[in-house]
């Protein structure tokens, strides 16, 4: 390079250096625009979300609330609250309240719906709704029929409300009038509702199964109450006859041969009145009677205790009768014997039954143990909660396992018995004697166990000096 091209380039370079410097500080003011150009989605912000009072803090690069609850897969249905404003723009550190309202059924006269509140109180729930609730309406709060004045202080949060509002009536019953208001759904169950008792022969107007309106006035024709005793049965009908035989006629009972009746049957009706109805027959017939046999028992000492032995069977005798007798509403009136035949005689039958007590031994848990009679008998077990806190026996013993209840002609006071599963007890209380194979075992309230079947009752030893050989079958 020479002088001259040099002095160029020394002029020129500062305009050079001017450019490039301009150029750098261009680009920069371009990326500085282009990063503030960018959209919001771009930038990560950290936000904070109450859900039904429940935090959840998460970054997001969504530009608005409604795309921060897409992202969190939070839906909204109608009755849900969100603040700020589902187009507000998300800032760092906002706070976005969800509150998602509760599906309540509301049944208003048969016809549900489903409602969505954040209210959880019914009477609050009702009101918003728009119903108001009268002081004869049904409500049911979940199932639980309330006083509509307690809505207000429910306890719990409902889920299901029932209205069935009242209905205005009018009763005309013979000569009374009465205004009711019901919730039901026909004229016969309105009349129920309002403890009106109708009978057969009573006529309503409109019919039993006509929808309720509101102020229907309903008729009662009443019929005469009539009590007709007949074939062991007594009718209580109401008719609108006039006579004895209206009422027989109504109540499809019929007079055969030499029936009558108390009135007789052309009697005028009165209200309360009581019709007998006498059923006659008369006949003669042969009759053949059975006179059972006795059974005689006789003590055996050849015989073991408990065995028993038929020494004679037993023969009925048989007695044929011929009479003639007269039957009223089938009460034997009057009898008049023909003839009489002994057929057959009678024979008593004899059973023998053992005295022999013989000594036997058992293994129980305690170790072996002699007893002289096994029972066979009906286990229960009983403990003093059972008995309202009462833990003395009958012969003042406490109640408490070992202790054991019976009949004390079978198994006498204080003497032991051993029962498989229960162990070895004192008898010491009386069990229900119109039991007597019966035996209740106790025990405390802290070890109670239940019983209820058959088993074997073990009588110990010492042999007692008074036995009843002769047990109930």
């Amino acid at each position: 390079m020479n002088r001259n091209q040099r002095s160029q380039w020394e002029r020129y370079l500062p305009l050079g250096v001017l450019i490039i410097l301009g150029g750098m500080v261009l680009m920069g003011l371009l990326l500085l625009g282009a990063l503030t150009l960018l959209p919001a989605a771009q930038v990560e912000k950290s936000v904070t979300v109450l859900l039904n009072g429940q935090a959840q803090t998460t970054t997001t690069r969504a530009p608005t609330v409604a795309a921060l609850l897409d992202e969190l897969r939070i839906s909204l249905l109608e009755g849900d609250t969100v603040s700020p404003a589902l187009n507000s723009r998300l800032s760092p550190d906002l706070v976005v309240r969800v509150a998602k309202a509760r599906s309540i059924t509301l049944t208003v006269d048969g016809q549900s719906q489903v409602y969505r509140t954040l209210l959880t109180n019914p009477a609050a729930i009702l009101e918003s709704a728009g119903l108001t609730v009268g002081p004869r309406d049904v409500v049911r709060i979940d199932g639980t029929r309330t006083n509509p004045a307690q809505l207000t202080n429910w306890p719990v949060p409902v889920t299901h409300i029932s209205l069935q509002r009242s209905i205005p009536l009018t009763v005309v019953d013979h000569e009374t009038t009465r205004q009711i208001e019901t919730t039901s759904t026909t004229v016969g169950e309105a009349l129920f509702a309002a403890g009106i008792t109708l009978y057969l022969a009573d006529a309503v107007t409109p019919n039993l199964d006509e929808p309720v309106a509101a102020d229907m006035t309903v008729t009662i024709h009443r019929a005469q109450p009539v009590s007709i005793i007949a074939d062991g049965t007594t009718v209580e009908t109401r008719v609108r006859g006039q006579t004895v035989a209206d009422a027989l006629a109504d109540a499809e009972l019929a007079l055969v041969g030499q029936d009558y009746t108390i009135p007789n049957e052309d009697t005028p009706l009165k209200a309360g009145m009581y019709v007998r109805v006498i059923r006659v027959k008369e006949e003669i017939l042969t009759e053949e009677a059975t006179q059972p046999f006795e059974v005689v028992f006789q003590p055996d000492s050849s015989l073991e205790i408990d065995q028993r032995e038929t020494v004679q069977t037993g023969q009925n005798g048989i007695v044929r009768t011929s009479i003639r007798v007269r039957y009223e509403n089938g009460v034997e009136i009057s009898r008049e014997p023909v003839e009489e035949i002994v057929a057959q005689e009678a024979r008593n039958q004899v059973i023998a039954y053992g005295t022999n007590v013989v000594l036997r031994t058992i293994d129980t848990p305690d170790g072996p143990r002699q007893y002289w009679r096994r029972i066979r008998m009906y286990a229960t077990s009983y403990h003093p909660a059972a008995l309202g806190g009462d833990d003395r026996t009958a012969i003042g013993e406490q109640l408490r396992k070992g202790i054991v209840a019976s009949n004390p002609d079978i198994i006498t006071y204080r003497s032991e018995v051993y029962v498989p599963g229960y162990g070895v007890g004192m008898m010491a209380d009386t069990g229900p004697l119109y039991r007597p194979l019966f035996i209740d075992l106790g025990y405390s309230d802290d070890d109670f166990v239940p019983w209820s079947r058959w088993v074997d009752v073990y009588l110990l030893a010492p042999v007692p000096a008074e036995i009843q050989y002769l047990l109930p079958e």
